[in-house]
Order: C-alpha cells, then sequence, then structure tokens
C-alpha cells in the first residue's frame, strides 16, 4: 500500500504544480480602454483601484493600453477601429459617446464594459437593464434621470435663481434627453429656462464670452462628452470671471469649481464597474451581466465658490451636502 499513497502523493504534488506554473505563465488579459477626453480618466483610476483590491495586478493579470481623442469627436471611430484591430480580450469604454462607436464598431466580436454612461436603453445602447446583450454590460449613471433633482438642488441653494442657461449637446441623445426633462420640470419650480446647444468647442467658447449675470442666475450643465471635459478649461474661468454659478453633473465638476453637482462621482463609477470586469474575468458572458447603476449619488457643493461668488448658504439645508469642498478642509 505504500506504493499506493506515495504515487497518489506525487500525482497530487506534480498537479499542484502545475497549476501554479500554469497560473504564473497566463498571458495577462489585454484591455482596450477608449476615452473621448482626459477628464474621462477618473474613471480608469478607479477601475484600477476597484481591480487592485479584487486582487488583480496591473501588469502582470492585466494589460491597459489607452486610446484618448483628447476631445476630438472626430477621432474617437479611428482609435476604436485601431483598438479592435489588436483583438484586445476587452474593451473599456469611458462614457456614451465612446460605448455607441464601440458597439457599432466592434458588432459584438469583442466584450464591453461601459463606465458612466446615461440613458443606456433609450439611448439603443443595451436591450435592457437586466439583458444588455450585444456582448456589453456596464455601469449606466443615471445622469438622465437625476436632472430634475439638481434642479431641484439649484432652487434650494440658489432660492433667488429665476433664469437659468441649460448647456446640453443636440446630437447626444442623453443630452437631449436630459434637456426635455429639464424643460417639462422648470416650470414646476419657477425656474425661466433657457437653452443652448454645444455640439463643438467653438460653440462654448462663443457663448462663454457672451456670459451675462445680469440676464443669467445660473448655469446648469447636461450629460455631453464635450462640456463634461471642458468644465475646468473653458466653462470655469468665464463663469468665475462673470459671477455666475455653475451646477454640473458630480462632485468631479465641483472639484473644478462648479458650485453645486449631484450624482456619482467618475472614480466611484469606475471602481464599482471592477465588479463587472471580475466577472468577465471569470468567463461570465457580458451580455448576460446586468447593467449596474451608481451605488450612491452625492451632493457636492463647493464652498470656496460659493463664498467667492458671494452665495450665502441657509444653516438649515447645509446637512444635505454629501461633498462639501474647500481648500482649507483639504
Amino acid at each position: 500500500m505504500k506504493w499506493y499513497y506515495g504515487l497518489l502523493f506525487f500525482i497530487l504534488t506534480v498537479g499542484t504544480l502545475s497549476c501554479q506554473i500554469s497560473s504564473k505563465t497566463a498571458q495577462p488579459r489585454q484591455l482596450a480602454v477608449i476615452a473621448s477626453g482626459q477628464t474621462r480618466l477618473t474613471k480608469l483610476d478607479g477601475l484600477r483601484r476597484g481591480l487592485f483590491e479584487r486582487g488583480y495586478t496591473e501588469g502582470t493579470d492585466y494589460i491597459i493600453t489607452l486610446y484618448n481623442a483628447n476631445n476630438h469627436r472626430e477621432q474617437i471611430a479611428p482609435l476604436v477601429a485601431q483598438a479592435i484591430a489588436t483583438h484586445p480580450d476587452l474593451l473599456i469604454t469611458l462614457g456614451g459617446i465612446e460605448t455607441d462607436t464601440a458597439k457599432k464598431a466592434a458588432a459584438g466580436s469583442v466584450p464591453i464594459v461601459f463606465i458612466g454612461v446615461a440613458d443606456t436603453v433609450h439611448w439603443g445602447i443595451v436591450d435592457s437593464f437586466q439583458h444588455p446583450g450585444h456582448n456589453m454590460t456596464g455601469v449606466d449613471n443615471g445622469y438622465v434621470e437625476l436632472t430634475g433633482k439638481r434642479l431641484d438642488y439649484l432652487t434650494m441653494f440658489l432660492p433667488q435663481a429665476h433664469n437659468i442657461l441649460l448647456l446640453y449637446s443636440e446630437n447626444i441623445v442623453p443630452s437631449n434627453a436630459a434637456k426635455e426633462k429639464a424643460v417639462q420640470i422648470a416650470p414646476q419650480l419657477g425656474l425661466n429656462l433657457i437653452t443652448q446647444s454645444v455640439n463643438r468647442i467653438d460653440d462654448l467658447q462663443s457663448i462663454c464670452t457672451r456670459l451675462d449675470s445680469a440676464t443669467i442666475d445660473a448655469i446648469v450643465i447636461v450629460p455631453s462628452f464635450i462640456l463634461e471635459n471642458a468644465v475646468s478649461s473653458i466653462l470655469m474661468p468665464h463663469t468665475t470671471t462673470a459671477g455666475i454659478p455653475v451646477v454640473g453633473l458630480n462632485d468631479d465638476a465641483v472639484a473644478n469649481g462648479a458650485f453645486l453637482a449631484y450624482g456619482a462621482s467618475f472614480f466611484e463609477m469606475g471602481y464599482q464597474a471592477a465588479r463587472l470586469v471580475d466577472k468577465v474575468f471569470q468567463d461570465a458572458e457580458t451580455g448576460n451581466i446586468p447593467v449596474e447603476f451608481p451605488d450612491l449619488p452625492q451632493l457636492g457643493v463647493n464652498l470656496d465658490t460659493a463664498h467667492q461668488l458671494g452665495i450665502a448658504l441657509p444653516t438649515e439645508i447645509l446637512p444635505l451636502i454629501d461633498q462639501p469642498v474647500s481648500e482649507s478642509s483639504q
């Protein structure tokens, strides 16, 4: 019987060593990341953190190749085609326009995980939240649905504001949807909504040069890669000079000087998407992984911006703020 146990021990030892060697020599998964601009990369930071906390090491378990259009929409399609040509194991798309382009180009041939895309069912990105299909899944940011809540917070924190300039992009599906929702809700809140479409950076620059606090009390932005990527570089310098508060989409905008925002941060959505990527790594079929919504939208207020613009915050609403931003608190 000793020979039997010796043989059994040998088989188990060789099997264990074989598994260890196999795991050490397995090729890292290739992740192609598509970004419309620099601002989106905060989502990638969150994804990296989430994957790290799930035991994945970049360079060993996965390799990221970034394709960044730097806010040039015409570059997104060529970059997506370039990424697909490398036959990655997974496409990671960091926004709506990136995801829509990647879905059409990949046609189901490459699994896709999207991070922070608005209105995904209405847009046609996925078939349904429960069964997305098209070899894709991801995190829907819920930004369109939060439009009314942002206007509601605006009236609470800026009770004297009446004339509101809403900036949107008419050629982006969720941007239009959010604008329409705002048009419906604004009169109920006593707001006079003025809408202007921003389809190019030049449009935004032109609008910014004509800002006048005598006619505009506040500016609201809705989902649009052009607007999101231009908050810090274009919008805030002009609105600060004009003395007009901005209501943005999340605390990323607040960190860049916007007065107020409500929504999940780019980092948190990237962090959340890591668990979806983990499921793909475990061989789950992407199109059968339900789409998720942000775990916790947060209300952010920039206290420094409020002070600079002379906005007095009523004491009774201060407890509503989840993310107060101030240089003195950083």
